[in-house]
């Protein structure tokens, strides 16, 4: 094990999320160098690390799971089986190259030892008390049972456990860190952990994932149809959506960073399910062919629009780590432009064009996140809330739902669900006859320092001009706070 670990790796070994790390270390004022930390300041911070179970991270991969798996998929947690033989022989070497390391240094001791003895049998009676003290805290040490509990070797058969069912990728030039698990290509793995690779069809056909192999070794998972030139290959070029990585990897990928950076998209989708909310408000789940799923990030809008030529502007409403599953809040109302009953029943399509719009989450950001949504507004920000939870940036997430949807309903257990699952997280629940100066007034004594709070505003065009004046009213800038007005469609 190296002397220092990446964040993503160090936070991994501790059972706790990238930003719970992070807070930690500043409360305890232990520096990290080039974004990575020492294994004894590691130690320092979580004297008490578990090598058996890891509960923080094994309720996160619930949620996520829940939040944002690859429907109708059942995926295994271990990786494919050439992968974890390729892993475990690269264990073998390690061990070996550990125990040839430990013979060596005990045929080092012996000698060392032997050569003690020899010089005890000078005459200069200083030198032989001095060597004889030496011996004899070296004969201690060769006699002395090894400690059950060593903390750094403890850490060390961890990180050896973690590895052989995982193994990071970093991507340059971004720096970007993740984690390949279970038989995930690194396409895959990367959209779960959040970030934008670029990609097309995501099945071996198009050549947009294309991605550069710096450092590692990665193994072929799945056919693919493009053909790759013999120059690429020789400069380790390899498909993202067809490969996993038997080594830790270092890979050149292009990422997208600004909403620019995305293609617009036509994609015809399927009606796959429809959930009440309440007697007005319904959850639509489209399914994108499996050819070509969308490229969006948390917080954009797509055009939605039916064979009759009905067009509607909706907010999406899922995470962009399941981009071939997405999700909508859609309004019953018989004038509306879509009703569940008719012009969207199920297994009927809907031709889909975008993404668009820029209420996006601070990705980078290790502040406080607060999220408010009124009504409608609920369906970006739980893109948003998503995104955060697979990206695990921000110390702390904090929820404030004012809408009329009931308690018990979908919507309400997930984020009862997060609350539960995520340490980091908060939910509550506002009054339905609350105002906007009210709710203002009501997070600016909770959170003192708002300017210090990356807050997300989504909800109805009236509502937004309201909570905006309230803030100001407050004396609260709102100038690095993100709006998204979502009216009901």
């Amino acid at each position: 094990m190296p002397d220092k670990l990446p964040v993503s790796r160090a936070a991994r070994l501790a059972g706790v999320s990238r930003g719970d790390l992070q807070a930690r270390l500043k409360q305890l004022e232990l520096e990290m160098f080039e974004g990575k930390i020492s294994v004894a300041d590691l130690l320092k911070a979580y004297p008490d690390i578990d090598i058996e179970a890891d509960p923080t991270l094994e309720r996160l991969a619930m949620i996520r799971e829940e939040a944002f798996a690859k429907r109708g998929r059942k995926d295994s947690k271990l990786p494919d089986p050439e992968v974890l033989m390729a892993r475990l022989q690269d264990f073998q070497t390690v061990l070996t190259k550990t125990k040839a390391a430990l013979n060596l240094a005990e045929q080092l001791v012996h000698e060392l030892n032997e050569g003690l003895r020899e010089a005890l049998a000078a005459r200069d009676t200083a030198l032989r008390l001095h060597v004889a003290e030496l011996q004899r805290r070296l004969d201690r040490g060769l006699g002395a049972t090894p400690p059950i509990s060593d903390r750094e070797a403890a850490l060390f058969a961890k990180d050896v456990l973690l590895s052989l069912m995982s193994a990071s990728v970093t991507l340059q030039p971004s720096g970007h860190e993740f984690f390949v698990t279970g038989r995930d290509s690194v396409l895959e793995a990367a959209l779960k952990a959040g970030l934008h690779l670029d990609y097309g069809c995501a099945s071996g056909n198009c050549g947009k994932c294309c991605i550069r192999v710096l450092a590692g070794r990665v193994k072929q998972l799945r056919d693919y149809d493009y053909v790759l030139s013999e120059r690429e290959r020789e400069e380790g070029f390899v498909l993202a959506c067809s490969y996993a990585p038997v080594t830790d990897l270092v890979v050149e990928a292009r990422e997208a960073s600004v909403p620019a950076d995305l293609p617009r998209q036509q994609l015809r989708t399927v009606v796959r399910k429809q959930i009440p909310l309440d007697d007005a408000l319904w959850l639509l789940e489209l399914q994108t062919p499996r050819t070509k799923t969308l490229r969006f990030m948390a917080g954009q809008r797509v055009t939605l629009s039916n064979d009759e030529g009905t067009v509607v502007t909706l907010p999406v409403a899922s995470c962009p780590c399941d981009a071939r599953n997405l999700q909508f809040l859609i309004r019953r109302d018989p004038k509306a432009p879509l009703v569940p009953e008719n012009a969207v029943a199920r297994k009927s399509t809907l031709m889909l064009e975008g993404p668009e719009g820029d209420f996006l989450l601070h990705e980078e950001s290790e502040r406080p996140a607060i999220f408010l949504s009124i009504d409608d507004g609920i369906a970006p920000i739980k893109s948003l809330i998503e995104h955060a939870i697979a990206i695990g940036n921000a110390v702390t997430l904090h929820l404030f739902r004012l809408d009329a949807i009931p308690v018990g309903s979908y919507l309400g257990n997930l984020c009862r669900s997060w609350n539960d699952a995520l340490d980091n997280f908060t939910y509550e629940r506002l009054p339905a006859e609350i105002n906007a100066t009210d709710v203002t007034k009501a997070l600016r004594q909770r959170f003192s320092a708002l300017e210090e709070c990356d807050v997300y505003v989504a909800g109805p065009s009236a509502w937004i001009d309201e909570v905006r004046t309230a803030f100001v009213a407050e004396g609260v800038s709102t100038d690095g706070m993100q709006f998204h007005v979502v009216d009901p469609a």
